[in-house]
């Protein structure tokens, strides 16, 4: 069985210990110097770790400033329209299609 990345444990550490709320919304990070000295990393590791929790939308980065704890993000609900099903597009779709 393959090992993970050591980016994606980081990444898992990190998340367990935001959800468990060791750092709140709001929350600064220590520095990447200091994650990657307390979890015996490269800095490269911590930044990808942080990277993904960023794209996850768990962290922002903040430019000049540091990582910090997002509020959570409203999830939204898709719906799919049934005039597009029958339309194959946008409503006016079938239109512009008739008028070339």
């Amino acid at each position: 069985m393959p090992r993970q990345a050591p980016y994606l444990a980081l990444a898992d550490v990190l998340r367990t210990r935001v959800l468990a709320g060791e750092w709140g919304v709001g929350a600064r990070l220590p520095s990447r110097a200091r994650l990657a000295e307390e979890y015996g990393v490269g800095r490269n590791v911590v930044q990808r770790a942080v990277d993904l929790l960023v794209v996850d939308g768990l962290l922002e980065g903040r430019a000049g400033s540091g990582t910090y704890v997002r509020s959570p993000r409203e999830r939204l609900r898709l719906v799919r329209s049934r005039h597009r099903e029958r339309t194959g597009g946008r409503p006016r779709g079938a239109e512009a299609r008739e008028r070339g």
